[in-house]
């Protein structure tokens, strides 16, 4: 094993400062289609070194982004998904006068990936001197930009003053080429698929830069462009001649190599030649996989078989930024890619890239106020003789009593319906509460969907930041038929969630007729897993015996030991709860409550009674809420 060099403080607790392209990228959902007959777009965070950013923090760097967005919507979203990513966003500057960037990409496997970039004076090639802060320099091991940062006048000034700052406060400075013709003007606007072109002004500008460096990567056609030639021996030779910093040639399904001055003979790392479904992005994923060795003192060989194993992972699916793996998945990528010819497509992996898409469910409390009840609420109008208007009235001063409870715990949630809940939804979304929403129609078994359209299309339309909950009643000792149709439901509920990254609440009810314990949850869940169905989330009632909960916890412990369980209420007494929640909190799946109508439903009938002014019902909710967190803090 060769060692890699590292010109880099080890103490500083930034890994990583990207400077550059932070854009929106558009890409189109019809695979193999020409990109003018696209019919739907997904929206992605994009540009080389936000995409390296979000990769690089997903492999356990701690990453910060240097650059602009705009003020506009675009701008928003870029800066929400590198916070949500855990990508330091402090030097990434607002700008009111320019529009973010944008991309349209087409996907048309193995080779065929047109694009098309919205650039034209865009606020992230707007970063200027004063942008620069040596402070932040001082506390980061690199720095790296991309070639683009060199394609104007203006930004070739800011980006030499910030290697000029990093060299002078210890940060190393990494070169990735990033060579995009089109970038340049030197192609039509709308040709981004052209990735090389002769142009001794680019060769020119790129070699400025080359002595300054401590590591320099790139296609083969990147190295040609900084070397100014159109032979790769004559390319690497030049570079030479300017830069002692190692050289990283990327070279697609054969893996990489890396061409350092200490070394006699080039070095080669581990390839994982896969099925190409998107190119776009895979030079991104590279530098990330490469960086998480880098800077941790790995060898060349590691160095390059992270880049290998990481590119190869998002070249197999759509996307970039949300296709790059977490290092737990690239390792068991890494460990299991030669042994199992179909890992791409198994549900280990699967599952392992939940946690960066998704995120893993909290440890910390998880504590839900549950109204999305409706059946319950509709008898109880028609017994009162009161409109179902009531029940809309109502749920609007649950909320109410939600927003004085909100910050009793570090988690707090809400579930509740789109159909009473409308005026809820209205006011919660945009005040970024936690929100989940039932798919299942009210009262019905065997379930049926809320809504007669296509599954697909009934959670598409949703906020892709809500969650689905699922009332799924089931049991082992069912009919045949009566099992089929349940699990049938439940399995393209499940596909569904996967396919659109949305998190899945499965709530488990076991019907009255049949027994309620431990060895029947453990059956019903074991079923569910051997389907392949795995939810976020299981919403199941407690219990008070620990030998039975230790039955039930048993299984996720040995086919999801990362889901977690939400214990459900049932209407049962306030001060039931204490022992349940003792018991639950003795298996580390139990991570909170989904509680309604404990919690509201005596203020339910007393408001509709006329019994309970309205504006004392939500100080009542919050009591209730209230007390039902502190019973979780201190069960």
């Amino acid at each position: 094993m060769t060692a890699s060099t590292k010109p880099y403080d080890e103490s500083r607790p930034l890994d990583l400062i990207s400077m550059g392209r932070v854009a929106v990228d558009f890409y189109a959902e019809q695979i193999g289609s020409a990109l003018e007959d696209a019919q739907s777009l997904s929206m992605y965070l994009g540009g080389c070194p936000a995409n390296i950013s979000v990769g690089a923090s997903r492999l356990g760097l701690k990453a910060a982004i240097l650059s602009r967005v705009g003020t506009d919507d675009m701008g928003v979203f870029l800066r929400n998904t590198l916070i949500k990513e855990g990508v330091d966003t402090s030097q990434l500057v607002d700008d009111n006068k320019h529009l973010t960037a944008l991309v349209i990409l087409g996907v048309n496997p193995p080779d065929r990936f047109p694009l098309i970039f919205y650039r034209e004076n865009c606020a992230d090639m707007q970063i200027k001197v004063e942008d620069i802060h040596a402070d932040l320099f001082r506390t980061s091991k690199a720095y790296l930009f991309s070639g683009t940062c060199l394609s104007t006048p203006e930004m070739q000034e800011t980006t030499h003053f910030a290697i000029k700052t990093a060299r002078e406060n210890g940060c190393a400075v990494i070169l990735d080429i990033d060579y995009r013709p089109v970038l340049w003007k030197l192609t039509e606007p709308g040709d981004g698929e052209s990735r090389f072109q002769v142009a001794p002004e680019v060769s020119a500008e790129v070699q400025r830069v080359l002595a300054d460096c401590d590591l320099i990567v790139g296609t083969e056609e990147e190295i040609l462009c900084a070397g100014g030639g159109e032979d790769l021996g004559l390319a690497l030779d030049a570079i030479r001649t300017l830069s002692d910093a190692p050289i990283v040639q990327k070279r697609g399904e054969e893996g990489c190599v890396v061409f350092d001055k200490q070394c006699d003979q080039p070095i080669e790392s581990d390839a994982f030649p896969v099925e190409v479904l998107n190119v776009l992005g895979a030079g991104d994923s590279f530098m990330a996989g490469f960086l998480r060795g880098w800077l941790r003192g790995e060898s060349w060989e590691d160095c390059g078989k992270f880049a290998n194993a990481n590119g190869a992972l998002v070249v197999s699916r759509h996307g970039c930024a949300p296709a790059m793996a977490s290092f737990r998945e690239l390792e068991f990528f890494m460990d299991n890619y030669r042994k199992n010819p179909e890992i791409l497509v198994g549900k280990e992996l699967e599952l392992l890239h939940r946690e960066p898409v998704l995120g893993l469910p909290a440890n910390e409390p998880m504590t839900i106020l549950a109204f999305d009840h409706r059946v319950q609420f509709e008898q109880s109008c028609d017994e009162l003789g009161i409109d179902y208007s009531t029940i809309s009235a109502f749920k609007s001063l649950v909320y109410d009593g939600f927003r004085l409870a909100r910050d009793h715990a570090p988690t707090t949630a809400i579930l509740v319906d789109p159909i009473y809940g409308k005026d809820v939804l209205r006011l919660a979304t945009p005040e970024r509460v936690p929100i989940g929403l039932p798919i299942e129609a009210s009262g019905q078994h065997p379930i049926r969907w809320i809504k007669d359209s296509p599954l697909y299309h009934q959670i598409l339309e949703r906020p892709a930041d809500y969650f689905i909950k699922v009332l799924w009643k089931y049991h082992s000792d069912m009919s045949v038929d009566e099992k089929a149709h349940q699990m049938s439901m439940l399995k393209n509920l499940s596909n569904t969630a996967d396919l659109l990254e949305r998190r899945l609440m499965l709530e488990l009810i076991i019907p009255d007729a049949y027994p309620h314990s431990g060895v029947a949850l453990s059956d019903c869940m074991t079923e569910v897993y051997r389907r392949e169905i795995f939810p976020y989330w299981w919403k199941v009632a407690g219990v008070t015996d620990a030998d039975d909960w230790a039955i039930a916890t048993s299984t996720m412990e040995s086919c999801d030991p990362d889901c977690r369980i939400i214990i459900l209420g049932k209407d049962a007494h306030m001060d039931s709860f204490a022992e349940v929640f003792r018991v639950a909190k003795s298996s580390k799946h139990a991570t909170g409550f989904a509680i309604g109508r404990t919690i509201f439903w005596q203020a339910w009938l007393d408001y509709a009674k006329g019994e309970l002014d309205a504006a004392c019902v939500p100080d009542t909710i919050a009591e209730r809420y209230k007390m039902l967190i502190d019973c979780w803090k201190n069960a």
